[in-house]
């Protein structure tokens, strides 16, 4: 029993441990900044809000829009799955951000046969780029510097 005692101390320590942080707000903004890839997941994010655009406004087929839907879907979730930021107000925004983002590539699923959807579509993503563009203010003005959304990976989308 106090073998048992022992190791549930030992593992609360670690647990503990792991939650709190180290460094400033700024260098643990950099480094989540860092590691999650907020800067090309966040210009991957725009790239597909605005080949979904285009793909819709071009009426490309309802083939084409699935599969940039999809995209930004994926995009969208893996994005939300790096939160939360060392920041609860870059979190919450973000959190806002990629929920609309991914409301929005819901609703591009069905813009191509519904003018409704086609609405829902642009104001969603209207929303989630507003909230994601505060987001990444928010996290330069606290890391003191610009976040390059640059990708190495060209999804084909038109500049918005």
């Amino acid at each position: 029993m106090r073998r048992l005692a022992s190791a549930l101390a030992v593992a609360l320590v670690v647990v503990l441990s792991s939650c709190s942080s180290s460094g400033s707000l700024a260098d643990q903004m950099r480094s989540w900044v860092t590691s999650t890839g907020y800067g090309p997941s966040t210009g991957t994010l725009i790239r597909d809000a605005a080949k979904a655009t285009q793909v819709l406004v071009e009426q490309s087929g309802v083939n084409s829009a699935h599969t940039v839907c999809a995209v930004m879907l994926l995009d969208a979730e893996s994005a939300n799955g790096n939160l939360p930021a060392p920041d609860p107000t870059a979190t919450t925004l973000l959190a806002k951000a990629y929920n609309a983002l991914g409301a929005a590539a819901n609703a591009c699923y069905a813009a191509p046969n519904s003018p409704q959807a086609l609405s829902n579509f642009q104001t969603f993503k209207a929303t989630g780029l507003a909230d994601l563009s505060e987001a990444t203010l928010r996290i330069g003005a606290i890391i003191g510097g610009t976040i390059s959304t640059s990708t190495t990976r060209d999804n084909g989308a038109a500049s918005q």
